[in-house]
């Protein structure tokens, strides 16, 4: 009896020391992942004009963003005026010269997010506005895919449960989960899904 208890007591401390090596394996590899989740890749460079520019109306969607954080309709329709101000005075015809072909790809980008930002400010079921905000968030993250300019840190979040369970997107400035389809509901429901890090 003493015999087998003995057998029974070495395969329990192999099995443990196989999972323990096995949990560093693990470990080492999250590690890596994590070093490698903020690489730089290869980006354009912009006159610094241009650049702050698109800053400025990054920093105009996450305003907006933060507002359906919140779930607060005031801020939501304060932060599409603002943000709308902003794309009035935008213009892309600095690349003609530069880029033809990305000029044309994101030259009516300003005028197509105002039309969707107009159909926030009319709309007063939150709901609704929530799904012209998912087409605000997709031509933001278009344009930055596109221009990749250098000095651009964004991260492309997703929820697969907003909008019956269909998914959206979003974009953020930091990598923590806040999320703009649900707010309060379920505020950190989501994941990083791109790390779009220019340089």
């Amino acid at each position: 009896m003493k015999k087998y208890f003995f057998y029974f007591i070495c395969l329990m401390a192999i099995a443990f020391a196989s999972c323990q090596e096995e949990d560093k394996s693990h470990s080492g590899e999250n590690e890596s992942e994590k070093e490698n989740k903020s690489i730089a890749s290869k980006g354009n460079t912009y006159s610094p004009a241009f650049t702050d520019s698109f800053k400025i109306l990054l920093n105009n969607y996450y305003a907006l963003k933060d507002a359906f954080v919140k779930s607060d309709t005031a801020s939501i329709r304060s932060a599409s005026v603002s943000f709308n101000s902003i794309l009035t005075g935008f213009s892309f015809n600095a690349l003609a010269a530069k880029d033809s072909l990305i000029f044309q790809t994101v030259k009516d980008k300003p005028a197509d997010m105002q039309t969707v930002l107009a159909a926030i400010l009319k709309e007063s079921d939150i709901e609704k506005q929530r799904e012209s905000f998912e087409q605000v968030s997709q031509s933001v993250y278009d344009l930055i895919q596109t221009l990749k300019p250098n000095g651009i840190h964004a991260y492309y979040q997703y929820c697969p449960m907003a909008f019956n369970d269909r998914g959206a997107y979003w974009l953020s400035a930091a990598d923590s989960i806040m999320n703009p389809y649900f707010g309060k509901k379920m505020l950190t429901c989501g994941e990083v899904k791109e790390d779009l890090f220019f340089e």
